[in-house]
């Protein structure tokens, strides 16, 4: 344990620039950066760069919300249109990286102490082609040794996510990493250092619940007691589902009066009649910011403060807080909405395969609340299921969830596939690139 401390402390020498970036597409990547910085040693002060190009937010916007574009955007994620995408987008973003490399130099020429080694994460796939474009470029323009690493942020093996100038970049399985390199190979790619490790969850979610906590979780989902069932619903950047949403979440309420909601979005024209109708509510509390950063904190903060039993989410990055047994301040059972995009279906691809949520067939055989399903032995190893596209049809199966206590016995379980995922990270940074 001594020993990987001291490595990690390694980050803290003076000569060294640790640099995040982020872009403005969702809140996903945003929430995976801030994951990464809570897991640095105390003292070590990363600069955040955020990108600048408005194309990203467009694209993110265009393929998420309208139903047009979300065909166009999954007709782009496979077969030859992917490659297609691959190759012209990739080529766009290197010819428009000059902004960035502006950027890069006037932070470097910033520091007090002139930098020798400069380690840049991304978390988007458009900022890790732009900055593989001017990596050289930079360390030769500043003489210093400058290493790019990628952490991809869905299970899914798109091929967008290939950074053949990256000196590093993380997945979240094997299956995702042979198909990467499989891409490289076919294409004569350079062929780059690709490592799987959990995926890096923030260390305030990984961490222990007090025993009084875990009880109070185990209380909520006991159909016999009288204890407030706290809900979390974070809302996508993109803002997908509100109708869905909103419907729900007043169904659930008539069901029973025990459920509270816990509403985090971000505050923009297209979320501002959702959370004028939802702020009037009783059972329900409203943070809101046009504050990307501020949205992730809040998220965060309310599991410091409630002990959250239900989250109903979208199959994006927050699926893999699955891999968080219930005795964690994360572990809570995850509600998935219609899967958007085929990031979201790989997600839920990946989950399957480890057994924590079930397969489609199982799971629409519970929508159907059998009472063989509701006794099958399985059900106890699962993190989360999918909800029925009908508001109505959801809150009837997760009231049914709760009353034949599938919900109790989910909380029993101890599993804890994969919860340092974040310490994983910066322990292969420093052995790769820092002695």
């Amino acid at each position: 344990m001594q020993g990987a401390e001291d490595k990690l402390n390694r980050l803290k020498d003076p000569s060294l620039v640790l640099i995040f970036t982020y872009a403005p597409a969702g809140l996903g990547h945003l929430r995976v950066t801030d994951a990464l910085y809570h897991g640095l040693p105390k003292g070590i002060t990363p600069l955040l760069l955020g990108s600048q190009d408005k194309s990203i937010t467009y694209l993110h916007r265009l393929t998420s919300v309208s139903p047009l574009g979300r065909s166009i955007g999954e007709w782009f994620q496979s077969g030859l249109p992917e490659r297609l995408f691959t190759c012209l987008y990739s080529r766009f973003l290197t010819l428009n990286s000059n902004l960035l490399f502006q950027q890069m130099l006037t932070l470097l020429d910033q520091r007090y102490v002139a930098p020798k080694k400069v380690i840049i994460v991304a978390t988007h796939f458009a900022l890790a082609h732009q900055l593989a474009s001017i990596k050289d470029k930079l360390a030769l323009a500043r003489k210093i040794k400058i290493y790019l690493v990628v952490q991809v942020t869905d299970d899914s093996p798109q091929s967008i996510w290939y950074v053949p100038q990256a000196d590093l970049i993380f997945v979240p399985s094997s299956r995702t990493r042979e198909d990467l390199l499989t891409f490289a190979r076919k294409n004569r790619l350079r062929e780059t250092q690709i490592e799987v490790i959990p995926y890096p969850l923030s260390p305030r979610l990984t961490s222990t619940l007090s025993a009084a906590s875990y009880q109070e979780r185990v209380k909520q989902m006991s159909l016999e007691g009288k204890t407030d069932i706290q809900v979390a619903i974070p809302i996508s950047g993109a803002a997908v589902g509100l109708d869905f949403t909103a419907s729900l979440l007043e169904a659930l309420h008539s069901l029973s009066s025990r459920f509270i909601f816990h509403i985090i979005s971000k505050k923009a024209s297209f979320t501002k009649s959702f959370i004028q109708k939802i702020e009037g509510k009783q059972f329900a509390t409203v943070f809101s910011s046009v504050h990307d950063r501020e949205v992730v904190d809040a998220y965060e903060k309310l599991y410091q403060e409630k002990v959250i039993a239900l989250e109903i989410t979208k199959p994006s990055e927050q699926a893999f807080k699955a891999l968080l047994a219930p005795i964690q301040v994360g572990g809570t059972i995850l509600l998935f909405s219609a899967p958007v995009g085929r990031q979201e279906y790989d997600n839920l691809e990946f989950l399957t395969r480890k057994g924590l949520v079930p397969f489609s067939w199982e799971n629409e055989k519970l929508w159907e609340k059998t009472s063989d399903a509701a006794g099958n032995k399985k059900i106890q190893q699962f993190r989360g299921f999918c909800l029925p596209p009908d508001p109505l049809k959801s809150a009837k199966f997760i009231f049914w969830c709760l009353k034949t206590g599938i919900f109790a016995r989910m909380m029993q379980t101890s599993n804890e596939l994969g919860a340092d995922g974040v310490d994983q990270f910066w322990q292969k940074v420093c052995q790769s690139f820092l002695g």
